[in-house]
């Protein structure tokens, strides 16, 4: 896609750029990378790496854009803020169905238990899950990523998605990504090997789905997409309608008690209890707000 290769130019030269005039923080290797975690988020606030299982820190952390560091820094200084999370509750229209003002439990890169969605060896992992008494948010944040994810079957090799094939054995058995395709995609509940898989292309999205009714055992639950507003994958580019819309249209039969939430970084920045100094390094790192 060249919308997508003209952005990522120019977020390599931002990142370039913005390190620069950071050079202290520069990775001497990448020069839109910091040279360690600590550097990756804004200053004083490296702490919030403590944040996270230390096995589910990602390869690329430390690149300007990095998806996981920019999520760190802002939903985990909105909850240093603010433990309750009321701005995120309000944002996604959930406030009014909070009756206490209960702190949330929070959890960066939550992996769930093999056991859950049948999964192994790859199980599924939310980027940040808030739970209270009556609601949890499952948050999938993307930044400069080509996309949701799609299936491992054909990396795998135990697999292959497109028409005339069959998938892994592994991933056929796991009922709940195909009852969770069928009752919020519309897509079919069964692979026909003569056609391509219905759930490979929107395979990230299916057990994201999947998990938060899980997780949400009863509770109003809420799949919540953030991203860059300027990501060609994710706004309108041509045909493509950007994953935001895509997924709204087609969740937007939800059934009582889900809810699925696109809301860009652009958008939230004004909408979190961010403190003041985490607000200036977004905006001049990420140009948020």
């Amino acid at each position: 896609m060249s919308a997508y290769a003209a952005y990522e130019r120019a977020l390599k030269h931002d990142y370039t750029e913005y390190f620069a005039r950071h050079a202290a923080l520069r990775c001497h290797r990448q020069l839109y990378s910091a040279a360690t975690l600590d550097a990756a988020l804004p200053q004083g606030w490296g702490h919030l790496w403590r944040l996270l299982p230390a096995q589910a820190v990602h390869r690329f952390a430390r690149s300007g854009r990095s998806s996981q560091a920019l999520a760190l820094a802002l939903l985990g200084s909105a909850v240093h803020n603010d433990i309750t999370l009321k701005a995120l509750w309000r944002t996604l229209g959930l406030d009014r169905a909070m009756r206490r003002n209960d702190a949330a439990r929070i959890a960066f890169e939550y992996a769930l238990d093999p056991s859950e969605l049948q999964e192994h060896p790859h199980v599924t992992t939310i980027d940040f899950l808030a739970t209270t008494p009556e609601s949890v948010a499952s948050v999938e944040g993307k930044w400069s990523e080509k996309g949701m994810g799609t299936c491992r079957c054909r990396k795998d090799g135990d697999g292959n998605p497109n028409p005339g094939n069959t998938c892994a054995s592994r991933v056929a058995g796991r009922t709940a990504y195909w009852d969770t395709a069928q009752r919020d995609f519309g897509l079919s509940q069964v692979r026909n090997s003569d056609l391509a898989c219905p759930v490979s292309v929107a395979y990230q999205a299916v057990r994201n789905v999947a998990a938060t009714r899980l997780l949400s055992g009863g509770r109003r639950g809420a799949f919540v997409l953030l991203y860059d507003d300027r990501n060609p994958y994710f706004r309108e580019t041509g045909a493509w309608p950007g994953w935001p819309a895509l997924l709204s249209a087609t969740l937007s039969a939800q059934t009582a008690g889900f809810l699925f939430k696109a809301i860009s970084w652009q958008d939230l920045v004004h909408t979190l209890p961010i403190p003041k100094d985490v607000r200036q390094w977004a905006a001049e790192k990420h140009r948020l707000g």
